[in-house]
């Protein structure tokens, strides 16, 4: 008796363990898979906001570029009082830099400032071609599309300054019909400007290329007195008076 009751209670324990060790076998199999199914999405929203695509927080960019000039000339028959003739001149190369602000991503602020070494000019009081830079503070649109929205076209404009640097020949101020220069002067002076422009950035995180091509404007100085050329603003003046001309730039961008 003493051994079938014991076979008997050995076989009721054995039993009563085997559905509690399958449960615990099936809660430790339901533990263990969820962590695996979870990591995937993880690391592909990571790569999205870290990596590529425009992020609301990073409204400023700067840039820096080098690129030409073309199509220069005069506004107007009596803004060009020196007589420079602008037919057959070549395109000069520029650089410079520029920084804005965008509200959102699409509406700002920006400051750009482009320089010109050689800007050519074809005119007999030149001892070399001059320098010619330009400073604006431009209002600018900009729009964005990708698949990331990595892309951004852009318009802006504003005003600003013209500049000029350069060396020029002097001549006997008494009889303008004699042409042998008597020495040589450097003269800088500025005048009011303004610009239009468009472009395109486009980013893969936080760099990127910007280009654009741009119209300068100065104004039209008509009170320019040729006989006293001797004199740095009347040349200068002159120089700048009613100048126009198109560039195209090519470079880098950042933004943060």
């Amino acid at each position: 008796m003493r051994l079938a009751d014991f076979a008997i209670t050995a076989v009721v324990v054995a039993g009563l363990s085997a559905p509690a060790m399958a449960q615990e076998g099936s809660a430790q199999a339901v533990q263990t898979n969820p962590p695996v199914t979870n990591q995937a999405p993880a690391a592909v929203n990571n790569n999205y906001n870290n990596n590529t695509g425009y992020e609301s927080g990073q409204n400023w960019v700067a840039s820096g570029f080098v690129g030409t000039n073309f199509g220069t000339g005069f506004t107007g028959t009596d803004s060009n009082p020196l007589g420079i003739d602008t037919a057959n001149t070549n395109s000069s190369i520029n650089f410079g830099g520029q920084i804005a602000y965008l509200w959102g991503g699409w509406a700002g602020v920006e400051a750009l400032a482009e320089f010109s070494p050689s800007f050519q000019l074809a005119d007999i009081l030149f001892e070399n071609n001059p320098t010619v830079n330009t400073y604006v503070g431009n209002g600018i649109l900009a729009h964005h599309f990708g698949s990331r929205d990595q892309y951004m076209p852009y318009v802006s404009g504003g005003i600003g300054a013209m500049t000029v640097r350069s060396t020029i020949f002097l001549f006997s101020p008494t009889d303008l019909s004699d042409l042998t220069p008597i020495g040589t002067t450097s003269q800088n002076g500025s005048r009011f400007a303004w610009d239009i422009g468009a472009g395109t950035m486009g980013f893969s995180g936080r760099w990127g290329f910007r280009g654009d091509v741009r119209y300068y404007r100065a104004t039209v100085n008509n009170s320019i007195d040729l006989t006293s050329l001797d004199t740095g603003s009347t040349f200068t003046n002159a120089v700048l008076s009613g100048l126009r001309f198109w560039k195209a730039n090519v470079g880098v961008a950042y933004r943060w």
